[in-house]
Parts: structure tokens; C-alpha cells; sequence
């Protein structure tokens, strides 16, 4: 439950009527990082899971990309994310995300010059900007619908152009 009453509405746009110059900016961040994505969708979905894990955001925890065959992916690819001893089941990539958004959550003095190198050796800079601003957007969205309790559906929904 909210900790205060919102108005009456879907998803977070009781929050948008209380403070409307909000809404339009969070939303275009949102839909514009989730349709520019570089990232392939099994990196983007291991880091946005473990982000989910760690933020305590059950609505994102839930939300699975579309046709998860057509990515090689099934519920196991999900359940494993945040368990270290399962980490060999991901391609390199995908393991290094996750360590990712684990040191993204933990804070800026998480991350060192070695882990820089190993994120240098596996991604394009571009790469690393996209996985930065996407955990930066599932954070603190996440963080949102966890505090204030929202039943929110996250929009991870991906363009048939998606790698």
C-alpha cells in the first residue's frame, strides 16, 4: 500500500497528477532509453533482473521480455541472477552485467580500475554508456514503484530489432 492516498488512475499516473510537470520527463526518459538500447536483449534483461532483485521491485521482478525462445532465454535465465553459484550459466557478457548492476546498486565506490578494464575488454563504449543510463532508469523507476508501493507493469517490451 502507497503511503498516502493518490488519485484515483493506472500505474504511475496518480503520481503525475500531483506533480503533472513530472510525468511527461519520466516517461520520454523511460520509453526513449527501453527503444535505444545497443545492448543484446539477454545483457540488458541479466542486468535489468538483478537490478530488480536488489531494488525489491516485485513488478519488475515479474516482467519478462516477449517470446523469450526467440532469445534463448527461459525462466531459469531469471531465476539465476542473483545466486554467484550460477553465474557459469551465463555467456561472459551477461555475467559481467550483472556484476554491473550489482556494483550500480552498491554506489560509485563500488567500481575500480580492474572492473573498468574488464567492462573496456567485453563492451563497446557505446555498450557501456546504454547498460549506465538503463540501470540508471530500472534503479530509479524501481525504486519508485517499490516505495510507493505501485502496481506498476514495467514497459519491457522489445522492438523486433532488438539483438
Amino acid at each position: 500500500m502507497s503511503p498516502f492516498d493518490l488519485p484515483p488512475g493506472e500505474g504511475r499516473a496518480p503520481l503525475w497528477q500531483l506533480c503533472p510537470e513530472l510525468g511527461p520527463a519520466t516517461e520520454a526518459f523511460s520509453a526513449t532509453v527501453q527503444a535505444d538500447t545497443r545492448l543484446p536483449v539477454r545483457v540488458a534483461e541479466a542486468a535489468r533482473m538483478r537490478v530488480a532483485e536488489l531494488n525489491g521491485c516485485q513488478v519488475c521482478r515479474d516482467t519478462r521480455v516477449d517470446d523469450l525462445a526467440a532469445h534463448g532465454m527461459d525462466e531459469a535465465f531469471y531465476t539465476g541472477v542473483g545466486d554467484p553459484d550460477l553465474r557459469d550459466r551465463y555467456a561472459p557478457e551477461e555475467a559481467l552485467a550483472i556484476e554491473f548492476a550489482e556494483r550500480f546498486v552498491a554506489g560509485t565506490q563500488a567500481f575500480d580500475e580492474p572492473f573498468w578494464s574488464r567492462m573496456r575488454a567485453t563492451f563497446e563504449p557505446a555498450e557501456i554508456v546504454a547498460l549506465v543510463v538503463s540501470t540508471s532508469k530500472w534503479l530509479a523507476l524501481g525504486r519508485i514503484n517499490a516505495v510507493l508501493d505501485l502496481a506498476v507493469a514495467c514497459p519491457v517490451r522489445l522492438s523486433p530489432s532488438a539483438r
